[in-house]
């Protein structure tokens, strides 16, 4: 699996761990909007799994409805999960955000060109810390 669809991947596999400690997603019985959505969740993880070429189109989807539907568990999501997938996400980001996530893109081309080795999450963090010294 290429570098950034393993992030997505992961990301969204932490974020459904963690939505499942919160409520309504840690009630015994879940009530049929939720297993709906968890149901759209497991169609969204298998899809980046067998790296479909829809999958951000059904990412896009699920956090879209995610954000609308359960505003109180929004802080659980990386934010640059709403940048990797893009399309609608991207109207949840703020200006600043999209500042640095375009940074990372500009880094991840320029390391992908030279072939070197990198894993996103600290190239993150790296973007960050070099944001945060400056302001």
């Amino acid at each position: 699996m290429e570098s950034r669809t393993q992030y997505i991947f992961d990301a969204f596999t932490d974020l459904r761990q963690r939505i499942a400690e919160h409520t309504p997603f840690d009630q015994a019985e879940l009530a049929e909007e939720e297993l709906d959505f968890l149901e759209k969740w497991d169609e969204l993880t298998e899809s980046i799994r067998k790296n479909d070429a829809n999958y951000t189109f059904i990412a896009q989807e699920v956090l879209s409805r995610f954000i609308r539907c359960y505003a109180n568990l929004v802080p659980l999501i990386k934010r640059e999960l709403l940048w990797f997938v893009g399309g609608e996400c991207l109207h949840f980001l703020g200006d600043e955000e999209i500042d640095l996530y375009q940074k990372l893109e500009d880094r991840l081309y320029e390391l992908d060109t030279q072939e070197k080795p990198y894993a996103i999450s600290e190239e993150i963090t790296a973007l960050r810390d070099t944001a945060t010294s400056i302001h």
